[in-house]
């Protein structure tokens, strides 16, 4: 890992961290008939694949312009499919929670890429420095 990535990772960890603390909170006091036990793992499952992908950007910032939007492009596509197989899974397994789990995966997905293009406009503009 560089030292570069360290920032990112800790951000990533933090927003974790409160993502999961806030969707608890929701759970259990607006909305637990939604609740579903998989929760935290589906927010930690997300933090291990933001958090491996940030440290891969990070090896393409010192690739050309095109290897750096390949990667960029490969990536994004690896983990879609990553979370459509986790949905599809999920669903097949659990139908009568597919729509909290739905919006929550949503919700999720939402906010880490968010984080993601953050991250990715601050690497780009530390690469052109």
């Amino acid at each position: 890992m560089t030292r570069s990535a360290r920032p990112f990772l800790i951000s990533i960890a933090i927003l974790s961290a409160i993502l999961l603390i806030s969707g608890l909170l929701l759970f259990k006091l607006v909305f637990p008939q939604w609740y579903f036990p998989f929760f935290p793992w589906l927010v930690f499952t997300f933090l291990f694949v933001n958090s491996g992908f940030l440290i891969y950007f990070f090896r393409f910032l010192s690739q050309t312009n095109q290897q750096f939007i390949r990667g960029f492009m490969v990536s994004t596509a690896v983990k879609l499919l990553i979370y459509f197989l986790l949905i599809l899974v999920y669903v097949l397994t659990s139908p009568g929670l597919a729509i909290p789990f739905a919006v929550t995966m949503s919700i999720l997905y939402i906010a880490y890429t968010g984080f993601d293009l953050f991250v990715m406009l601050s690497m780009l503009k530390r690469r052109r420095k």
